[in-house]
């Protein structure tokens, strides 16, 4: 039994310390080292060209039947 309970406070100090890395709350390194570099990104390409305005297709009417 008292081995399960050193076990699972073990268990619970890794996890406590873990958090503490993984929030931050320790003091960063004396050494920082540079994470983000500046990417030149790729000019955007150039809308493409509209196609040019005619006139209007003619819908499809059927003749009305005569009353």
């Amino acid at each position: 039994m008292i081995r399960i309970v050193i076990a699972l406070a073990s268990v619970l100090t890794l996890c406590v310390i873990g958090g503490f890395f993984a929030l931050g709350a320790f003091p960063p390194a004396l050494v920082q080292e540079d994470v983000h570099k500046d990417v030149p990104f790729a000019a955007p390409p150039p809308p493409a060209a509209l196609p040019p305005l005619g006139a209007p297709a003619p819908l499809p009417v059927a003749p009305l039947a005569p009353r």
